[in-house]
């Protein structure tokens, strides 16, 4: 007997190449398809369904999942992204930051931006007052990314 003559295993096989598709590319799409054949398989088994009903099962089941699952994913997503605490937007995370003395790396003034030392890393930095290269500055602000300081 065929593929095509086991139409249970021939669902199979396609929720098995979509939830493949879903490791090997970004996003989260293929997952919902892979999901819609392993349902119509699961049909097949218990009710002698025609092929045309179990095609549109498969699409109306899929794109009802993509709709409804996504954006529960996306969301769960988003709220661990919102939960990071590394990030300078962070009043805990921008408050350690602030009173630390920096380096200027490049002069300042209440025109241009300039750059400071931080951490290793070369940060773009605003003063209201003209700092030289080489002068040692205390932080005061952290606003967006771009840091306020001031000569100590």
């Amino acid at each position: 007997m065929s593929l095509f003559g086991n139409y249970w295993l021939f669902w199979f096989v396609i929720g098995f190449v979509f939830l493949f598709l879903e490791v090997l590319t970004p996003g989260v799409v293929f997952v919902f398809f892979g999901l819609g054949g392993w349902v119509v398989m699961v049909l097949v088994l218990i009710f002698p369904l025609p092929v045309y009903l179990q095609w549109v099962l498969f699409i109306v089941l899929s794109v009802i999942f993509l709709i409804v699952l996504r954006r529960k994913l996306n969301a769960l997503f988003k709220k661990k992204e919102t939960g990071r605490t590394d990030s300078l937007r962070d009043p805990m995370v921008a408050n350690q930051y602030i009173g630390r003395e920096v380096v200027v790396v490049k002069a300042i003034s209440p025109e241009k931006a300039g750059l400071i030392e931080l951490n290793g890393s070369n940060w773009q930095a605003r003063s209201l007052e003209s700092l030289p290269e080489g002068a040692n500055a205390k932080i005061v602000e952290l606003k967006d990314l771009i840091v306020w300081v001031e000569l100590i």
